[in-house]
């Protein structure tokens, strides 16, 4: 018994531009917000922000490739 399907072509290679991008998101906020850091002795903003935001980015890249290829 199979809980998921099988991912297309297309969606593997959706997921992997998600994935990268998401990663970069983290780089581009973690190192923004040490520079705060490292200048105003505070952060800019808090690290569960980032985590949400690079979360919620990665997987709505990865669903807006999705339809925009199915449309």
């Amino acid at each position: 018994m199979k809980l998921f399907r099988d991912m297309s072509e297309s969606e593997m290679k959706n997921s992997t531009r998600s994935l990268v991008f998401g990663f970069y998101v983290f780089l581009f906020l973690l190192a923004g917000n040490n520079f705060y850091y490292l200048i105003f002795d505070k952060n800019l903003i808090s690290t569960f922000s980032i985590f949400t935001i690079g979360i919620l980015l990665t997987f709505g890249y990865e669903l807006i490739l999705n339809k925009r290829k199915t449309t």
